[in-house]
């Protein structure tokens, strides 16, 4: 699995490029976000809307509102813990999404 692209095509602009300075495209500037970048939850916040690269489907994710896809992910881990086999408590999933998060 990639954790980040070894090449980088802006799903904006389609400019291919190789190095992503400041985390934006050198082409028009679109910010494009990886899992390395290490922002807050407040960051993501105050950005609101932004590409984010999905490791798994190895593609350019466009995250519309970052509230929105935060809880729809809490609600998808809290589905798949409610599936699995129940070691973590209902209670401390909040606690240890909250931890990742941050």
């Amino acid at each position: 699995m990639k954790v980040r692209p070894q090449r980088y095509k802006c799903p904006h602009c389609k400019w291919d490029f190789a190095y992503r300075k400041k985390r934006c495209c050198p082409g028009c500037g679109t910010l494009l976000l990886i899992a390395s970048d290490m922002l807050s939850d407040s960051d993501f916040t105050a950005l609101k809307s932004f590409w984010m690269w999905e490791p798994l489907k190895e593609r350019w994710e466009y995250i519309r509102d970052w509230d929105d896809h935060k809880r729809e992910a809490m609600q998808k881990f809290e589905e798949y813990v409610k599936e699995g086999d129940g070691r973590i408590e209902p209670s401390e999933n909040r606690n240890l999404i909250k931890h990742w998060i941050q």
